[in-house]
């Protein structure tokens, strides 16, 4: 039983750590008056679920030593670098719309 639940518990910060810096450059955006920034969301988050999932299990495929660490490096890549791109992208769409 304890085992279950700090593997819930380890899966639930691995999505936090996965969706939460997107969802705070959302909420960035969303204060500077960017009202529809919240909205595709849901699509870029299933597309880090996605991406990580894959990674993580060619990782394991690979027998790369360390898999919690593996798997703390993939999910912060992959969160920090779709922040990054949801940002360059709401900001191109600024730019167009000006």
């Amino acid at each position: 039983m304890p085992k279950l639940i700090l593997s819930c518990v380890a899966v639930a910060l691995l999505f936090c750590l996965l969706c939460g810096p997107v969802l705070y450059v959302a909420l960035r955006f969303r204060r500077r008056g960017d009202v529809a920034a919240l909205r595709p969301l849901r699509f870029v988050w299933l597309a880090q679920l996605v991406l990580a999932g894959v990674l993580i299990f060619v990782a394991d495929d690979a027998r790369l030593g360390n898999p919690v660490g593996v798997m703390l490096g993939i999910a912060s890549g992959v969160s920090l670098g779709g922040a990054a791109l949801f940002a360059l992208w709401r900001l191109t769409l600024r730019l167009v719309a000006r």
